[in-house]
């Protein structure tokens, strides 16, 4: 109990500390469950379209949505919705269709035809259901021709009658049950930042009582239909508003906004559906708005338990239903062939951090390279990075890779055991080993393979043929050729302005180049970070969120998948714990004061009690010995591979300590990586399976005690040992114990285990190996434990 109230405390600090320094601190991205069929909503005869979630004084909780029939075509939602009410005793479902709750009344109203996309809320001890409506305007159309017009849809000519009629409005209730008293008027009428219609209403009130409305129209002075979102105040739920000049959203054609207001951080948060995924925006007043930290909350797609994935044609009207302060469940319209219904997402915040699908597989793959290729490979002289961040290379024609083999980069990895694969696309120089529509200064410019080359290409196809997951590296923090350091271009007033803003449109179009010109990345890296967008930086996560789901992330002011373990040594400190207090790391002086202090000790040790999965990543280059550190290939400089003895080292001081370990690695300008340097690869990965791909016996289990039982005594000399970390860390303290003639004998003790941990020791016989867990955080899961016997090599 005592720690789990530590733990709290800590979460709670962090919240605090975090929420004062960044945008926003809700993240959801990782949090929506798998669903059943308890989370679809259907009715039989129906299509259902939109929802929204309350709970009642009955303790029960209600929906509400739009509805039509399935005889009207799907078109009918602009001639014949209605309102429908359904309960439920979960939020996430299953619902039971109740009652119609509102439908058109005729006549000359302006609700006279449809009740449409409703919002109901709860205020001052009244129900408001916020809803649409359709109106003829000054034409009669007859009841025949409203059914004609349904079915035929778009092009037909009353279609330009009616949807120019639609209008926002609220009904009122003392009860959740009805009756609804509705107003004689519209709510609000088009202005400002939008024109022509008033449709699909998101409303909330602030901490002062002031109530901010969202409606959408279309955007003014543009050709065709672009939606805008615009956001209107009142002192009253029933107005009147005011729409203000400033829209929500403007940068995107967006729809379906819901929104609601986030006590706890005094924000307003709002959740809309834009043409390829589900977004997320935020504001602190209501009227400014701008892109939320997980501004990409959901692409459009649903998992189902079953494994199976759910692509439907649209998938729109999003509303995040809120129960104590916190997201509680997501709801979608979903069309799909013939049919159109509502599926609830259960939001599942972990109670304690754990790895998300991409961290996991980050994790479980321990060890990759990082290829570093870049100009100044060419010009045969000694890497300098102070320089190198500033001086521009003289000639950019002196890159002619004439040998280039990504075949033979790849193989060796693969044979030093590397289950991933990292290329440098851009480094400081800012010259792009890709063909780039927006980067000039690219492969494209150069002569070799007369400007039709593409390295990262290349290196892509060579992955797979190896099976090998590829990664990118960018470079983005700096760019000596275009004058640009730490993110900043060079400059003053209007010229550095403009120049910023070309620079980071075209960062922004390389990142998305790469996520989409080269199929599924495993990871990508931003050296240095990617800075926030908050600080002028390019906005580069939304784009990898977008486009590369499965893709690592790292790393930015936003987000941070994995850290830095605090030195290019390829060791970690121990314990290294894969959780951390922040979602975030920053790097160099951008990084947090209680990060960098103590030489960057949080870095390298992380926190058991951090609230957030942040594992390590130990990095070293290859040809690191001696007193040298070289990350680019340089002249004369074999002597400086590391030995394999140092090698094993690293693997026992990263890996061995629940780290991934990333070694650099340096192509030549032939476009070869050296025979030496392939020759120790081959050498290191021959003998990590030598001494650990064949256990004398292994077992897992879970609770305080876990039992090896061997055949017959046996001599070893390591034990490794591994958590399931899909359920987190949940080893604190342990000790390892052989039986050793009768007795129980310490081998080893330890505080982490996480991914993996290698237990190395002296020889002993024992017949037993015991793995006693001496403090711990939940149950312990262990999901292998084996044991070793390493000899000298001969």
């Amino acid at each position: 109990m005592e720690r789990f109230i530590t733990r709290i405390l800590m979460l709670f600090i962090t919240i605090i500390g975090f929420s004062q320094e960044s945008t926003d601190d809700l993240r959801l991205y990782n949090d929506f469950a798998d669903i059943s069929a308890d989370n679809i909503f259907k009715t039989e005869g129906y299509f259902n379209w939109g929802a929204s979630i309350i709970k009642g004084d009955d303790g029960k909780y209600h929906l509400f949505y739009a509805r039509w029939e399935k005889k009207y075509s799907f078109y009918g939602w602009l001639t014949h919705s209605e309102v429908a009410h359904a309960t439920s005793k979960s939020p996430a479902g299953p619902w039971k269709y109740k009652e119609t709750a509102l439908k058109g009344v005729g006549g000359n109203r302006w609700d006279a035809i449809t009740a449409h996309n409703p919002k109901i809320k709860y205020f001052e001890g009244k129900y408001y259901l916020y809803y649409i409506a359709t109106n003829m305007g000054d034409k009669i159309i007859s009841e025949e021709e409203l059914i004609e017009t349904s079915k035929v849809g778009y092009s037909h000519p009353n279609w330009k009658v009616l949807r120019p009629n639609q209008r926002t409005g609220v009904a009122v209730s003392n009860s959740i049950n009805g009756p609804w008293k509705r107003m004689d008027q519209p709510l609000i009428e088009p202005s400002g930042p939008i024109k022509t219609l008033t449709v699909n209403p998101a409303i909330d009130k602030d901490k002062n009582g002031t109530y901010h409305l969202v409606v959408k129209g279309d955007k003014p002075d543009v050709t065709g239909f672009v939606r805008n979102q615009a956001i209107a105040i009142s002192d009253s739920p029933t107005g009147p508003f005011e729409i203000q000049e400033k829209p929500v959203i403007d940068y995107m054609d967006t729809e379906d906004m819901s929104v609601w207001y986030d006590k706890k951080r005094e924000r307003f948060y709002g959740v809309f559906h834009a043409h390829k995924f589900i977004g997320l925006v935020t504001s602190k007043d209501g009227i400014n708005w701008k892109k939320a930290n997980d501004h990409i909350l959901k692409l459009k797609s649903v998992q189902l338990e079953d494994g199976s994935t759910l692509k439907p044609e649209r998938m729109e009207r999003p509303f995040i239903f809120t129960e104590n302060g916190e997201p509680t469940v997501l709801s979608l319209a979903i069309k799909k062939g013939n049919e159109s219904y509502t599926v609830f997402i259960p939001i599942e915040k972990p109670e304690f951090p754990k790895p998300n699908k991409r961290q996991l597989a980050w994790q479980e793959a321990e060890l990759g390279v990082v290829y570093h290729y870049d100009l100044h490979v060419f010009d045969g002289i000694k890497y300098g990075q102070g320089g190198n961040r500033i001086d521009p290379v003289s000639d950019y024609q002196i890159f002619n890779p004439k040998n280039l083999d990504t075949d033979q980069w790849v193989k060796a990895a693969k044979d030093a055991g590397a289950k991933f694969a990292i290329l440098t696309a851009t480094h400081e120089t800012g010259f792009a080993l890709f063909q780039s529509e927006v980067n000039p200064y690219s492969v494209k410019a150069v002569k070799w393979k007369g400007g039709k080359g593409d390295v990262v290409a290349d290196f892509v196809a060579s992955c797979r043929k190896y099976g090998i997951k590829p990664g990118i590296y960018l470079g983005i923090r700096w760019n000596s050729f275009m004058g640009v350091h730490d993110f900043k271009v060079n400059g003053e007033g209007a010229f550095k302005e403009n120049r910023q803003k070309y620079y980071n449109q075209m960062v922004e179009g390389m990142v998305k180049e790469i996520c989409t010109k080269y199929g599924e990345l495993f990871e990508i890296w931003f050296d240095g970070g990617a800075d926030h967008p908050d600080n002028g930086a390019p906005d580069v996560l939304p784009i990898v969120r977008k486009y590369q789901p499965n893709c690592l992330f790292y790393h930015n002011g936003q987000l941070a998948e994995a850290r830095w373990g605090g030195s290019e040594s390829g060791i970690v400190s121990y314990p290294s714990w894969a959780t951390f207090p922040y979602p975030v790391t920053g790097a160099g002086e951008s990084a947090k004061k209680n990060i960098a202090k103590d030489n960057f000790k949080l870095l390298k040790q992380g926190d058991p009690n951090g609230a957030f999965w942040v594992p390590a990543m130990s990095d070293a280059p290859l040809r690191g010995y001696n007193g040298r550190h070289e990350w680019f290939w340089e002249p004369g400089d074999e002597a400086h591979i590391f030995p394999l003895e140092d090698l094993m080292n690293m693997y026992y001081k990263s890996i061995g300590r629940n780290s991934t370990l990333i070694i650099g690695l340096t192509p030549n300008p032939d476009g070869l990586m050296p025979e030496g340097d392939v020759i120790r690869l081959k050498e290191w990965g021959d003998e990590i399976k030598r001494r650990f791909e064949t256990p004398i016996a292994f077992t897992s289990g879970k609770g305080k005690k876990v039992t090896l039982k061997l055949e017959n005594p046996t001599v070893i000399n390591h034990v490794i040992i591994q958590e399931d970390i899909r359920l987190g860390e949940r080893v604190r303290v342990y000790s390892l114990e052989g039986f050793v003639k009768g007795k129980w004998k310490v081998l080893s003790q330890g505080e982490s285990i996480g991914q993996k941990r290698i237990e190395q020791f002296e020889n002993v016989e024992i017949s037993r190996i015991r793995l006693k867990v001496l403090e711990s955080d939940r149950e312990p899961q262990i999901k292998s434990m084996s044991a070793y016997y390493v000899t000298d090599k001969n």
